[in-house]
């Protein structure tokens, strides 16, 4: 029922509302950090390091055989390395290793291998920069902390989506985020949820779910989440529900935009409580969330290298499942986290810079490029949009919905910016569209 993902939001935010000021600062930190990771090259930094992978997983590959009891992932570092942005498999790992480590004996390359597996992540966020790296580290700091709050049932990637929709519902209702306000909001979440008055929204929610969904249907809802009054001791309970119920309509129930904003508008809610920017923070967080599911996945490959019994396959297995299953997954992780990062501080502090959208079309090939800035890959529009924003000296940039071939020299992938200086001159391009700044307030990089 659309109720669920409403309580399940209230029941874990209403466990923050007591915490300690040092352990909501860790939780808001790594959120700054996340703001803050900027334009970053992962290609390099991963294909650097599985370079090393490939090359030790080759040499142990070349050196067993079938009468050799090493199992190359049979040790417990292989498995939780891989695993280290998440929390379940570290458990399983510690809690299996001695028996596993008893059971085989591992050589000297497979601990070597091993080894390297266990500080793949670190390595790779060492070499992409040191914003990276801090923020990886937070996350990894939080995940104790974020896993022990959650109820039972709930897993690790919705709590901290949970955790990152809430602190960013916070900083654009109350124009701040620092403990004292989280817990402000957190002890209205608590309130909220232990209330009666809450069943009205989670019948409401339900019955929209279960009709045709019609603008009549959405315009009652929005009628009822109005006339629906929190208990008094919940300060901010009006807007803390208000906003997670709208964009349970558009992320749950499928309900275009534009439908909900009239009808919340006709039914007298502030347009800022159904403003881009709240949509914005919503699709970040989901490109954010998609982008842990995917270097989590990777257990999958690893836990198919362990279920091959003969220990030359499994080898063979790992040097594939390294070049050709995990390190992409890897690019992907950290290019989605660009990709959210940049998306997720638009949100929350949206800038006044507008723009004008020309469609197919891309900066001519036979003009001069003197003009050319920069050029970055996997990235979104909206991403592209906001580094441009920060540099002033970018007035537009084309983005190639399809891959395009100009020249040798520039030959462009699908998802890629391209960022000028001064006055476009087009060319004809059906695979991208241009964007120009007309008129320019910079964005502000947020702090903790």
């Amino acid at each position: 029922m659309a109720s669920t993902d409403l309580i399940t939001y209230l029941n874990y935010m209403s466990t923050w509302d007591t915490e300690s000021d040092g352990n909501i600062d860790d939780i808001i930190k790594e959120q700054t950090l996340f703001i803050n990771v900027g334009d970053f090259d992962a290609e390099s930094a991963v294909n650097s390091e599985f370079s090393e992978l490939e090359s030790l997983a080759m040499e142990v590959r070349d050196r067993t055989i079938a009468a050799d009891a090493t199992k190359i992932a049979a040790d417990a570092a292989a498995v939780a390395s891989i695993w280290s942005f998440g929390l379940g498999m570290a458990a399983f790992a510690a809690l299996e290793a001695t028996a596993i480590i008893e059971e085989k004996v591992i050589s000297d390359k497979s601990k070597e291998l091993n080894n390297k597996l266990q500080t793949a992540d670190t390595d790779i966020s060492n070499k992409i920069g040191p914003s990276v790296a801090n923020y990886v580290a937070q996350y990894k700091k939080n995940n104790n902390l974020i896993a022990s709050k959650a109820p039972a049932g709930l897993d690790t990637k919705t709590c901290r989506a949970n955790l990152m929709q809430f602190m960013a519902e916070v900083q654009r209702k109350a124009g701040k985020l620092d403990a004292a306000t989280f817990r402000t909001y957190a002890e209205s979440a608590r309130i909220v949820y232990n209330s009666s008055e809450i069943n009205q929204v989670y019948d409401a929610l339900d019955e929209l779910n279960l009709s045709a969904k019609s603008d009549a249907d959405v315009e009652k809802f929005m009628n009822s989440l109005v006339g629906w009054t929190p208990p008094a001791a919940a300060k901010v309970g009006t807007e803390l529900v208000r906003g997670i119920s709208i964009l349970i309509l558009k992320n749950r129930l499928n309900i275009a935009t534009k439908t909900i904003e009239t009808a919340a508008r006709d039914a007298g809610i502030p347009a800022e409580e159904v403003g881009v920017s709240a949509f914005e923070a919503m699709d970040a967080v989901g490109k954010f969330a998609a982008a842990v599911v995917v270097v989590m996945s990777v257990v999958d490959v690893v836990f198919n290298i362990l279920d091959i019994v003969n220990v030359v396959d499994q080898c063979k297995q790992m040097c594939n499942d390294l070049e050709n299953n995990i390190k992409p997954k890897y690019k992907e992780y950290f290019n989605g986290i660009k990709s959210a990062s940049e998306a997720y501080k638009a949100a929350i502090n949206p800038s006044k810079t507008t723009w004008k959208t020309v469609s197919d079309v891309a900066q001519y090939g036979g003009a001069s490029w003197d003009n050319h800035i920069e050029t970055i890959t996997g990235t979104s529009v909206e991403a592209a949009k906001v580094h441009a924003e920060a540099n002033p000296n970018i007035t537009f940039f084309f983005f190639c919905r399809q891959p395009m071939y100009l020249s040798a020299d520039k030959d462009f992938s699908a998802n890629t910016a391209v960022f000028f200086s001064g006055t476009p001159w087009y060319g004809s391009a059906p695979q991208c569209d241009s964007y120009e700044k007309t008129s320019v307030t910079l964005l502000q990089t947020t702090t903790a």
